[in-house]
């Protein structure tokens, strides 16, 4: 019987398959590069698509809650399923790919070369190749399936391994800053603590800091591993920390620590890098957004007092504020006027990343850290820490 050469039509399909094999090789490694080594939010549009996908898969289940305690169970699992995710899609994409490329290249048929790519994927070496192309082939997917596997763990250990520190912090702060965090609260137990901020504490928190901003802004995924405790969070402890380093410097009458004014510079740079790598997990972020700690230490120091934006907080918020310290014994400048004033050009720096990052986490609804549209399905109330419920604070 005289074998019939194939037609052009399945020559065709197999050089398409080729391709297109080749084409996903190549959007995945550069997709789990960006997601795994690339030291800066390098997410390609198939990352992106994967976390928004996750994203809106818990945001559909958590949706259904009742109440903030509920929510933030649900969402605990956000951060270690998109991971998961992850690896699931790279390794799935990787077995397709070299299935496609098998296929083109070979006369098998399809299912055959999916065992193929799963058998050099795995490394298990169930399938038998004789020719030199499909040998290398073969030999480059069970490089890549180690690889992959082997860059994940090392991936989810520095993942751990930045949560780990960044919560240590959190903890360690949650003492002074109540939970859910305020800055009035941090300045009231502070004098009940006698916890002065000396040069050295300050150092310490600009240290921790700059630690949070540099493993989360490489890898934005941290931004969705939640704290252990439900009113615990790094986005309003940050934030609680900077409102009472400025209220320090602006309307307390004692001598400020002239590091506080490095913090307050670190704080704001912190807020907008880490809203810029929120924002490079959904699409390419702008470059014009960039801030520098240099920039706004200047502006601190300026004598310009006229507001620079939106300070996220109200001039009866702030009164009621200055009313509480002051019935807790801090010593405040007379001149309320200009305090306020200087307050709000400050806080005007780092309010609008700090409620967007606020808001897109799923923040607790934390005093002073604005409005959060994201949990309209249930009535979202602010919830103050112990302190100011004392004092009559989120009382009807």
């Amino acid at each position: 019987m005289i074998a019939v050469a194939p037609g052009w039509e399945e020559v065709l399909l197999r050089v398409g398959a080729l391709l297109l094999g080749l084409w996903l090789l190549w959007e995945a490694i550069r997709a789990a590069v960006g997601v795994m080594l690339v030291p800066r939010p390098a997410y390609t549009a198939l990352a992106r698509v994967v976390g928004a996908v996750i994203k809106r898969v818990f945001g559909a289940v958590a949706g259904r809650s009742r109440d903030y305690l509920a929510l933030d169970r649900i969402l605990a699992a956000q951060g270690p399923a998109t991971v998961l995710a992850f690896l699931v899609l790279f390794l799935t994409i990787f077995v397709v790919a070299f299935a496609l490329i098998f296929y083109g290249m070979s006369g098998s048929d399809f299912a055959e070369a999916v065992a193929r790519a799963g058998s050099g994927m795995t490394t298990l070496g169930f399938e038998n190749i004789r020719k030199p192309v499909g040998m290398f082939v073969m030999f480059v997917a069970a490089f890549l399936g180690s690889t992959v596997i082997a860059v994940f763990i090392g991936f989810l250990l520095t993942l751990y391994a930045a949560y780990t520190a960044r919560e240590a912090g959190v903890s360690e702060l949650s003492l002074l800053t109540g939970e859910p965090a305020w800055g009035p609260e941090m300045i009231v137990r502070t004098r009940r603590v006698n916890d002065a901020p000396s040069a050295g504490v300050v150092e310490k928190w600009i240290a921790w800091m700059c630690a949070l901003r540099v493993n989360q802004y490489i890898y934005p995924l941290l931004n969705h591993f939640r704290s252990p405790m439900a009113n615990r969070h790094w986005v309003t402890s940050l934030l609680a920390v900077l409102d009472a380093t400025a209220i320090r410097i602006t309307a307390l009458d004692e001598e400020a620590e002239p590091s506080l004014v490095r913090f307050l510079a670190e704080g704001a740079n912190t807020m907008h890098m880490l809203r810029r790598s929120e924002i490079a997990r959904r699409a390419q972020p702008d470059d014009a957004d960039d801030v520098t700690a240099w920039r706004f230490e200047s502006e601190i120091l300026s004598s310009d007092h006229a507001p620079a934006g939106d300070p996220g907080v109200t001039r009866e918020e702030w009164d009621a504020a200055m009313k509480f310290l002051a019935d807790n014994g801090a010593r405040l400048k007379p001149d309320r006027e200009s305090a306020w004033r200087t307050f709000a050009r400050i806080r005007a720096h780092y309010a609008a990343p700090a409620c967007f990052l606020a808001d897109a986490l799923f923040a607790p609804p934390a005093p002073w850290s604005g409005p959060r549209p994201a949990m309209k399905r249930f009535k979202s109330r602010t919830v103050w820490p112990q302190l100011a419920r004392e004092a009559g604070f989120g009382r009807d």
